[in-house]
């Protein structure tokens, strides 16, 4: 198992999408660090995140584009061929806990203040909410 923690921005809106039987609720976390030497500049690696089945329908409403988050959870690499031939490929995170750890950024975006504020584990605790 390829343990991954990654913290930035949400992308875009969570979405839901059903695969057979289950829910997932899927977003991409933007992680973007410094790099230094004689060419500064920055780097943004895109994360795809998933979150299975009720836990996923509870928290989509709160994973809003710009939101800062910090995700844990298992992860892996899908490499595919693009349009152009060039080859590419996706990190994906199959997310075992979070964290919110800000507002989205800019106007567009609605504010939730009933998002939780400490780190929400994906278990089967029945003491948590969602």
């Amino acid at each position: 198992m390829i343990k991954l923690i990654v913290s930035g921005r949400v992308g875009a809106d969570a979405e839901l999408k059903t695969v057979g039987d289950t829910t997932v609720c899927s977003f991409s976390v933007a992680h973007t660090e410094k790099v230094y030497g004689p060419n500064p500049s920055e780097k943004t690696i895109w994360i795809g995140c998933n979150i299975w089945g009720e836990r996923g329908e509870k928290l989509k409403p709160y994973i809003l584009k710009g939101t800062y988050i910090v995700v844990e959870g298992s992860g892996g690499v899908n490499a595919y061929t693009m349009k152009s031939g060039e080859a590419a490929a996706i990190i994906n995170c199959r997310v075992s806990s979070l964290e919110f750890g800000g507002k989205p950024t800019g106007e567009s975006a609605p504010v939730s203040t009933n998002a939780p504020t400490e780190k929400v584990y994906m278990d089967n605790n029945p003491d948590l909410p969602f």
